[in-house]
């Protein structure tokens, strides 16, 4: 039950994530939120390791893991962004819950590990909540779903994540979580910020007024909490079962959408966020 309550608190931090991004980012550019976030982050690692006194393992085989996290972070995060802050959130999260089904196979390759036959309807179960989000039928219902631009920032972030779990499982396991999660948050950090700077140096310039710099950081501090404890998790199950729990943020991202934003048909939108809930708690049943 560890890596379930471990998953089961990084989805909270994630749903909050999105509202912290629409409710007080909309003006910042995405790249400069993934840059702060994943700066915030590195700090708090490095001064976890000063204050804990736990010795840092030296990455060696695990380089590619983490310079591939760095790039996946990168467009998982700016899309994300993109989304939370233009969109509609309790769309953006049933649609993020997605991320499971393209974990599969990468995380077979890395890990050699692949779901039950319980866990198979999980997943199915998250696919049926995306479908719900536009009611009828499904093939109109897909069209209606991903003509929003929000929806489609929300899938390719789920496919990036798919992926990046897989990735992060195999290095947190071969290098442990802690030392993995410094350095792939340093990568990412240095890469991010390297872009903004060439790409929009103005842009990060206005992200250290008193208010944006709260929200960053913020930001920041909730990311880097959710995600030391997906990668905690990850070194105790399948990278498919632990994404999947952490997409239950859906349903805390609907609620919140409503209650925050006055977002729409909050019944439909709740229905799809509880389907996607209910294949994870088939994936932790098949654990």
């Amino acid at each position: 039950m560890n890596w379930f309550a471990l998953s089961l608190g990084a989805a909270v931090t994630q749903a909050t994530q999105f509202a912290v991004v629409k409710g007080r980012g909309r003006e910042l550019a995405p790249l400069v939120i993934v840059a702060w976030t994943q700066t915030v982050a590195f700090i708090a690692w490095l001064l976890f390791f000063v204050v804990s006194g736990q010795r840092f393992a030296a990455p060696r085989e695990t380089w590619p893991a983490i310079a591939a996290s760095a790039v996946l972070v990168l467009g998982m995060g700016g899309l994300l962004a993109r989304a939370s802050a233009r969109g509609d959130i309790s769309v953006v999260g049933p649609v993020f819950a997605l991320s499971p089904i393209f974990t599969v196979v990468p995380d077979a390759v890395l890990s050699g590990t692949l779901p039950s036959a319980l866990g198979w309807v999980g997943l199915a179960l998250a696919v049926a909540g995306t479908v719900t989000l536009s009611g009828g039928a499904a093939g109109a219902t897909l069209r209606a779903v991903f003509r929003r631009t929000d929806a489609r920032d929300a899938l390719g972030a789920a496919v990036i994540l798919g992926v990046l779990a897989a990735v992060d499982r195999w290095g947190a396991r071969a290098l442990g979580a802690s030392s993995y999660l410094l350095c792939s948050h340093g990568a990412t950090a240095a890469l991010t910020t390297v872009i903004v700077l060439a790409t929009a140096p103005r842009r990060l310039t206005a992200s250290v007024t008193p208010r944006n710099l709260a929200t960053v950081v913020a930001h920041g501090i909730l990311g880097v909490t959710g995600t030391a404890m997906q990668t905690t998790a990850l070194t105790m199950a399948p990278a498919s079962y632990v994404n999947a729990i952490r997409r239950m943020s859906a349903v805390v991202a609907v609620v919140l959408g409503r209650a925050l934003f006055g977002e729409a048909d909050l019944g439909r939108r709740l229905a799809a966020a509880l389907l996607a809930c209910a294949g994870a708690v088939c994936l932790l049943l098949a654990h």
